[in-house]
């Protein structure tokens, strides 16, 4: 039988070598140090948000959440940052800024030109484009 090998380059849980092992794959991975791990955290994190856009129905988007969570979980940790901490700060933003209860939807903003709030969406002309 031949066999084939696929690139995965990517974060994945701590059982899964020996559930795959189990499988009958061979598996190649390593450990991180703190730098890599981070980036690897990082990536994991925009792929588990990816997952959850994508979600279709509550069991699914539950589960993708619970993703996302136990890697915010892991970045915050390998930050010296508890989930306590990260809950306060939470609470503290929804306390000045809101939540997201009234859906509220921002289509566009507008500025005179030269006004200290205009400084910085114009830092950020991928993230915020002018219209014309």
């Amino acid at each position: 039988m031949a066999r084939m090998r696929f690139r995965v380059e990517k974060l994945i849980r701590d059982k899964l070598p020996a559930i795959m092992r189990d499988q009958g794959l061979a598996v190649f991975d390593r450990r991180l140090d703190d730098a890599a791990f981070d980036r690897a955290l990082r990536a994991k994190l925009l792929e588990e948000a990816a997952e959850a856009v994508e979600a279709v129905g509550a069991e699914d988007l539950a589960g993708e959440l619970a993703d996302l969570s136990e890697v915010i979980l892991a970045l915050a940790q390998l930050h010296g940052l508890g989930a306590a901490e990260i809950e306060a700060r939470r609470i503290a933003k929804r306390a000045e800024r809101g939540g997201f209860d009234d859906r509220v939807y921002n289509a566009a903003v507008e500025a005179e030109d030269g006004l200290p709030a205009a400084d910085y969406y114009l830092a950020r002309p991928d993230q915020y484009p002018r219209e014309p």
